[in-house]
């Protein structure tokens, strides 16, 4: 998996989520905050609370709007104004964030599609337990990681970890796999 870069200078913050709205639109895809909020928390460029500060800037300066979906509920899309900008300051953004950022929605809007989860459980076994973590798709394991212990403890701490990063702890894995990695272990 690709090291992330992290994002803290609000200006950049901003550009960012205009170029994350400018893919939605290319992509044809209505985004409510919770969903902004899980993929901003899933690519992990930028930290929650930055986010929401350049978020609501971006609503009062008028570069994003909001709207009623078909079927109620509040819906957000780049403006005229956000698209000028990013049109004219995509390059502003290091081109990493640029290519993860389109990986990431990509993958995101896959597994929203076809409802993939993230799933772990913890099962007895012989004289110990074992948890199993996976990203599941259609009923099916995609990619799957066990680990058997005699400490339950150790496990439901390992547990609370997956449910906080699965997305990450997952990725690395296949990362991992494949040798698709760019940092030592």
């Amino acid at each position: 998996m690709p090291r992330r870069t992290r994002i803290t200078d609000k200006n950049e913050i901003k550009l960012y989520l205009l170029y994350l709205f400018r893919l939605f639109e290319k992509q044809g895809m209505e985004v409510d905050f919770d969903t902004l909020s899980e993929i901003i928390m899933w690519e992990g460029a930028v930290n929650h609370f930055d986010f929401s500060d350049a978020f609501s800037e971006l609503l009062d300066s008028g570069s994003i709007a909001s709207y009623e979906g078909e079927k109620g509920g509040e819906f957000y899309i780049i403006s005229e104004k956000g698209t000028i900008i990013i049109d004219n300051m995509a390059d502003v953004l290091l081109a990493d964030v640029r290519d993860n950022t389109m990986r990431s929605l990509m993958r995101f809007a896959s597994y929203k599609r076809d409802g993939s989860v993230y799933t772990n459980k913890i099962t007895e076994e012989g004289s110990g337990w074992r948890i199993k973590c996976a990203l599941t798709s259609k009923g099916k394991d995609i990619v799957s990681l066990s680990i058997y212990s005699d400490n339950k403890q150790y496990l439901e701490k390992i547990s609370i970890r997956f449910s906080e990063n699965a997305e990450k702890i997952i990725s690395s894995t296949v990362g991992i796999a494949t040798g698709d990695v760019d940092f030592l272990l």
